[in-house]
């Protein structure tokens, strides 16, 4: 195991080495979700403190799918056909637009517009992973993939860390703006990184794509975890933890925690999927979010939230990780851009509902049931995702 595990980092460093504007790939990767996530432990408790329904709440968490939903099968489309670069500085230019929207609005409706620009740098997601993804051969995208999704949770729980922190001691507003400096800095990171040319292809059937039966279950398990992510975790955990006595730190520490919990679930991935295959690992992952969900439904305690948490956070990784590498390797270069904009854009849908719907489910049956509920969606999705064997070059 130690000797192939040197082997992969072996090639992984030798094809930086070979191309160096993986780096900038790297950085800019890195930036993207810093300046995605740098406010969103602290975001439903300042549109609360505008004056925010739950309602409003969960629309204004679902308004950063809205984007994401309409626009990633055509930038998709577009990737495939104009490359990725031009995009990727695009998708960073929308998220300092939107983070300097957030700084400045003054009321709850342009909150929920300005985390809707947000959610269109979101979709720009489909050129940054797609271009990661270019740089290595199909036998090793699933350690890539490994590598790539490590990074992204690296940044993210950098994010969550000093988001309440910087709240906290420098105001409200704060994370907002540091958010549009880091966005400014990917920018100028990604100009510098270089793509392999795509050959020219032929056009690519959507609807045939879309068919493809692993897109479709791996769709649904996406569906599942971001309803759950983006309902519960990012949505109304932290005005739970407000609820209980926890501070802006405190949600931003327990948000961290999960998400050291998915670095971990996301480098290990790999190695399960080798170990056990790919159903096995994908029920490993579902068991964990789908038994923390459960409990924290009947916990008061910050400390005990705060390990359960660890545990979503270490299934989310590996979900996170499982789906998008069937993705990766279930279809070829030419179709990968618009496959992953197709996974993505359904896997928003998860993102839209999860907390357009714990709003209302909050307002008619209490807080807790927005835990049974998304343990029931997350079993369902569990259940599609095992049943059989699926295709892929893995």
């Amino acid at each position: 195991m130690y000797k192939k595990k040197y082997i992969i980092l072996k090639y992984l460093l030798k094809e930086i080495r070979e191309n160096p504007s993986i780096i900038f790939v790297i950085v800019g990767t890195f930036l993207f979700w810093v300046s995605l996530y740098l406010y969103v432990p602290i975001l439903p408790n300042h549109a609360k403190a505008m004056g925010a329904s739950s309602t409003m709440i969960g629309y204004i968490i679902a308004s950063y799918a809205i984007g994401q939903i309409f626009l990633r099968i055509p930038l998709g489309y577009a990737v495939d056909k104009w490359g990725t670069k031009p995009f990727a500085i695009l998708t960073m230019v929308c998220s300092a637009t939107g983070s300097f929207g957030l700084a400045l609005a003054d009321n709850s409706f342009e909150i929920f517009l300005a985390r809707s620009i947000t959610g269109v740098a979101g979709a720009g997601w489909v050129a940054i992973s797609v271009l990661f993804a270019s740089q290595f051969k199909t036998e090793f995208l699933h350690y890539a993939t490994s590598f790539m999704m490590g990074i992204n949770g690296i940044a993210i729980t950098m994010a969550t860390l000093i988001s309440g922190r910087m709240a906290d001691m420098f105001g409200i507003s704060t994370p907002f703006y540091s958010s549009v400096c880091v966005s400014i800095l990917g920018i100028f990171v990604l100009f510098f990184s270089k793509e392999p040319r795509n050959n020219p292809h032929k056009a690519i059937n959507l609807m045939f794509i879309i068919k493809n039966n692993t897109l479709i279950r791996v769709s649904i398990i996406a569906i599942g975890f971001h309803f759950v992510t983006f309902g519960v975790t990012l949505g109304f955990l932290p005005i739970i933890i407000e609820n209980l006595g926890g501070s802006k730190t405190n949600i931003g520490d327990i948000t961290t925690l999960s998400q050291v919990a998915a670095i971990a679930g996301m480098s290990l991935s790999a190695f399960f999927i080798n170990r056990l295959g790919i159903r096995i690992t994908i029920f490993l992952g579902s068991i964990s979010m789908f038994c923390s969900l459960i409990l924290t439904a009947y916990v008061e305690n910050l400390f005990i939230i705060a390990a359960l948490q660890f545990v979503a956070g270490f299934g989310r990784g590996i979900l996170y990780t499982v789906t998008i590498t069937l993705i990766l390797t279930s279809f070829n270069k030419e179709s990968r851009g618009v496959a992953m904009g197709a996974y993505q854009a359904f896997y928003a849908i998860g993102m839209f509902l999860g907390p357009a719907l714990s709003g209302l489910i909050v307002i008619l049956f209490g807080i807790n049931a927005i835990f049974w509920i998304s343990s029931l969606i997350t079993l369902i999705a569990m259940i599609i995702g095992v049943y059989k064997p699926y295709k892929s070059n893995l």
